[in-house]
This record gives structure tokens, C-alpha cells and sequence, in this order.
């Protein structure tokens, strides 16, 4: 599913989605996108994944802390090389506490046209589905925590932002 730039999306949506162009400095010496950029993917998915909905910094700040990455699993599948549009598709599983997993699949855009800017948005559709060469599958837990850096109970602000897709995300689902 594609979805147009200016496009009004729902609050009730499982997935998220973001493009990236891969730009020159993010290339090695090897002609690949270097496995560092791939975080810097990951990480801006899911900053734009919850400023849409309604949770930038100073929105989680008021609710008493922020998400901090705990860890990062990234099974690298295949390279991605300077100019290829990748796509960021990302959702969340069940929360524990003050963590959450975020799973996340980065796919080539192979052949498809490039949208008119880079742009992200909340969808529905069903985050196995592949339009394109699945490059990395990814599952970070993130931990909410409070302004002296402790983990705290994950407020419920935040599930109400992320209720639907919670309950819709495939929690359980295996890699």
C-alpha cells in the first residue's frame, strides 16, 4: 500500500511506515549501506511512528520520562547500496512493565517509483506482506524511563496512543 504524502491517516492503524533514500555517506568502503545507518533507520521509524501519534519528546517528557533503546537484534538478510529507496515498516508487540518490543522490516523498493518526498505514515496493512526485498528484520526493546534515567511503568497515555496497534500488532508473532 502506498500512501500519498499530503494523505490523512487514522489514529487506528497497525503499522507504521517510512522511505529512506540511501544517501552517499551512509555507503562503506564495499559499496553497502553501512550497518550503523540501518540503526539510524530503525531509530528515526520509530521517533515518527510516535510523533504521529501524538508522542514527540516533550509530549513523553510530561508524561514523566522517554523510551530508550535496551537492545537491538538486526538479522542483516541482504546489502542495500547508495540511491535504493528503501521502505521502513515498523509496529509494536505487547508492553511488560516499563519495555516494549518494536519489530521492524526494511525492504528495497525494487522498481517501484520514488514518492515525491521521503515521508512516513501509520497504515493498516499487514506487516508480513512484502512489495519489495526484504533487507533487514529487526526487533529492538525500548524502555520507558523516568527523568533520573530509572525504568518506569509505561503510563497509560502511551497505551491509549498506541491501543489499537497493540491489540492488533501480532504480539506473539515469530520472526
Amino acid at each position: 500500500m502506498r500512501i500519498a504524502p499530503d494523505a490523512r491517516l487514522g489514529a487506528a492503524s497497525a503499522v507504521f511506515e517510512m522511505y529512506a533514500r540511501v544517501r552517499f555517506h551512509e555507503v562503506d568502503p564495499l559499496g553497502h549501506v553501512n550497518n550503523a545507518a540501518y540503526l539510524n533507520y530503525l531509530e528515526q521509524a520509530a521517533i515518527d511512528h510516535a510523533t504521529t501519534s501524538g508522542l514527540d519528546l516533550a509530549r513523553l517528557q510530561e508524561l514523566g520520562g522517554v523510551f530508550v533503546a535496551r537492545r537491538h537484534e538486526i538479522d542483516f538478510l541482504q546489502p542495500a547500496v547508495g540511491g535504493d529507496l528503501l521502505r521502513v515498516v515498523t509496529w509494536l508487540g505487547a508492553p511488560r512493565g516499563a519495555r516494549i518490543e518494536r519489530r521492524s522490516r526494511i525492504l528495497r523498493e525494487d522498481g517501484a517509483p520514488s514518492p515525491p518526498t521521503l515521508f512516513g505514515g501509520r497504515l493498516e496493512p499487514d506487516p508480513q506482506s512484502t512489495t519489495g526485498s526484504l533487507i533487514v528484520q529487526a526487533v529492538t526493546t525500548w524502555v520507558f524511563v523516568n527523568e533520573r534515567g530509572l525504568p518506569s511503568r509505561i503510563p497509560a497515555a502511551v497505551y491509549a496512543a498506541f491501543d489499537l496497534m497493540l491489540a492488533s500488532s501480532g504480539n506473539d508473532r515469530k520472526e
